[in-house]
């Protein structure tokens, strides 16, 4: 990179990270379920219902590590005995004691980093304890994943195949390809695909990256859920943009924007 900018700029990713990173998540093995009416209460469906239980990350909005965590569908592995219930979890905050633990989350081995997700999701204090020590829980360290989601501009990471290149070409998420988001196996598996076919001068195409962004249902979806499925009327606004909203509903009646608003349940 120090000889030729077309190697990008590798020390937006490895400098300057923030103390408050996310460097620490586990993952936590129940063997029995003394943990399941606690889930049940948070997200409102059964852990072993075989559905995807959290739709997603839970963010734990009052902790001071900013823990989350995410359920998949249980059994989540080939192995998973009927028994297991496994729960991933990770904390935005490590520079920061727990509310519970007073540790910092490096600081703290699995017991600990159990217990404090335990005290969050409501357990009686005088279970945690015991509740901890049953589960199975295995911290993971990564120094750098906070850098995949580093401030950054076009050419600070290199192209694929850059220009200049006949025999090496760039895979993984640091790497630049369009359109398509970070963290993601898709990301991994499309730039080696790239990379590949345009090497090897192979006559086909990477598959496109959903064009989401630009998709008014998309938009519409997310804004249902983003505003804890509230329609638009119900929304907490000031009272100008509560009119501009009245106002604007009128004006798509009768429209395919009002079945649109209707279908993604805006309305």
């Amino acid at each position: 990179a120090a000889q030729d900018e077309d190697f990008g700029h590798p020390e937006k990713f490895c400098e300057n990270i923030p103390a408050a990173n996310w460097v620490i998540s586990a993952t936590v093995t129940f063997t029995n379920d003394d943990i399941v009416p606690y889930i049940e209460k948070v997200n409102k469906k059964d852990p072993h219902s075989g559905s995807i239980v959290t739709s997603g990350p839970t963010t734990i909005k009052d902790s001071n590590w900013l823990l989350g965590y995410s359920i998949s569908r249980q059994p989540q592995f080939h192995k998973q005995k009927p028994n297991e219930l496994i729960v991933w979890l990770y904390g935005l905050y490590s520079n920061t004691k727990g509310n519970y633990v007073k540790k910092t989350m490096p600081e703290c081995d699995g017991i600990e980093l159990c217990e404090e997700w335990l005290y969050h999701m409501g357990v009686p204090e005088s279970e945690i304890k015991k509740m901890a020590i049953d589960a199975t829980t295995i911290p993971n360290h990564m120094p750098y994943i906070t850098s995949y989601f580093m401030p950054r501009a076009l050419g600070d990471r290199p192209k694929v195949v850059p220009d200049k290149s006949k025999n090496l070409a760039f895979i993984g998420n640091f790497a630049e390809t369009e359109r398509d988001t970070v963290f993601t196996t898709e990301y991994s598996v499309r730039t080696a695909m790239e990379a590949v076919y345009t090497l090897l001068n192979v006559d086909r195409g990477v598959p496109e990256v959903f064009a989401s962004a630009f998709d008014v249902r998309m938009l519409m979806n997310a804004m249902y859920y983003l505003n804890d499925r509230k329609k638009l009327t119900e929304l907490d606004l000031p009272l100008p943009e509560k009119l501009i909203v009245k106002e604007g509903l009128k004006k798509v009646k009768g429209t395919y924007v009002e079945e649109l608003l209707k279908k993604y349940k805006l309305i």
